[in-house]
């Protein structure tokens, strides 16, 4: 029997994102609408369980914002007979276990960073054990397998932990690949990372479903849910469903050989549309996108570009599709369109500035201090 499980982690319920257009839904753009875009979909594609893999909610201070869409969303799912299982991370040690205590039927695993199961039924039959381990404070050194106890019947089992994987030296529940996938689970559902990761698709499936929302302009690319169907005769399966209601998108914009406001303008807009065309069939429930843009290149409108860089960021909003797009940030990484090459040949101060640049780029010191470079290695293997 395959069993269907829709997995997030790192949803951080009670953040809220900066730096969007004053005319965006506040709320759908929040976790809050991407956590209610995962109810909507557990309920209609009839999941047999939902699994949050820690950090629910952001912090203890968030406990009243966080604790009505919890509720909300452990309501609609239990009744619709969907159980929810979590564990906590370190955002949320202290607060998702006094949360859990005032909604019922929503299953917290390892509380006090104990080891603990849950049992999932089908016609009072059990058909697949949830092993999971909760974060008791907020740092943990400590490796959390060295108290897992493996099952010693042949139930199929999914172990469930927020941890950082192959960073020995981590702070937030250190644990590696190879000691996971020697365990008896024939799946792991982890948190802590919020880029969506499978680390091995077989058996066992080890997945970083990732933060099901882009939490801010670092956090690009498609995010949301994971559709996890596993069986014990057939290969795991895991599947990226976006819900996330915002993306962010990194975005290099070149302005070589752009020489008026009107191309400058026609690049820009244009570097926006190729953007959506390669992310389209990606998006979903998307309907915004937030842009960080680098600009890059010579040209001759150089010592204009503060001025049309403001005018972007205030007024540049295209939609595409129905899909809204604004510019977060830009980075001016761009060159006037006069060679450094010709200002080296000056004797001035823009000469000299220019010479050192040039040697800066090419990584080809001066021969005095390439002479300090080869002494420095002479003595260094002696």
């Amino acid at each position: 029997m395959a069993i269907r499980i829709l997995c997030t982690g790192d949803i951080h319920l009670g953040r809220r994102p900066t730096r969007i257009p004053d005319n965006a839904d506040l709320h759908a753009l929040k976790p809050t609408g991407a956590w209610e875009s995962l109810v909507s979909i557990a309920i209609d594609q009839k999941m047999d369980v939902v699994v949050l893999t820690g950090d629910v909610v952001d912090e203890s201070n968030k406990y009243y914002e966080a604790f009505s869409s919890l509720q909300s969303g452990v309501k609609h799912l239990v009744n619709s007979g969907i159980p929810v299982l979590a564990v906590s991370g370190n955002h949320d040690y202290d607060v998702l276990p006094r949360l859990v205590e005032q909604i019922p039927d929503f299953h917290l695993l390892g509380r006090g960073g104990r080891w603990d199961d849950y049992i999932l039924e089908k016609d009072g039959t059990p058909i697949m054990r949830f092993q999971g381990w909760s974060f008791p404070t907020r740092h943990v050194s400590h490796d959390p397998l060295q108290g897992y106890v493996e099952p010693n019947d042949e139930l199929p089992t999914v172990g469930v932990l927020h941890c950082d994987c192959d960073v020995p030296t981590s702070n937030y529940g250190p644990v590696s690949l190879t000691a996971l996938k020697a365990k008896k689970p024939i799946a792991w559902l982890l948190g802590h990372i919020h880029k969506p990761r499978l680390l091995s698709d077989n058996f066992p499936l080890v997945l970083y479903p990732g933060s099901l929302q882009g939490l801010d302009p670092s956090e690009s690319g498609t995010h949301g849910a994971w559709l996890v169907t596993l069986g014990t005769e057939q290969a795991p399966k895991a599947e990226l469903l976006p819900l996330a209601q915002l993306r962010w998108e990194e975005i290099e914009v070149s302005i070589d050989s752009v020489d008026s406001e009107d191309a400058f303008q026609r690049v820009a807009i244009n570097a926006l549309r190729e953007r959506h065309k390669q992310i389209r069939s990606e998006l979903g429930q998307t309907r915004w996108v937030g842009c960080r843009l680098q600009i890059l290149g010579r040209s001759s409108l150089h010592r204009h570009l503060p001025r049309l860089i403001t005018d972007i960021q205030s007024n540049l909003t295209p939609s595409f599709e129905d899909v809204e797009y604004f510019v977060e940030k830009i980075e001016d990484l761009s060159r006037p369109d006069i060679p450094l090459e010709d200002i080296a040949r000056s004797n001035d101060l823009a000469g000299l500035l220019a010479r050192r640049l040039l040697t800066l780029e090419h990584q080809d010191p001066l021969d005095v201090y390439q002479e300090l470079i080869n002494a420095a290695r002479r003595v260094t293997r002696r």
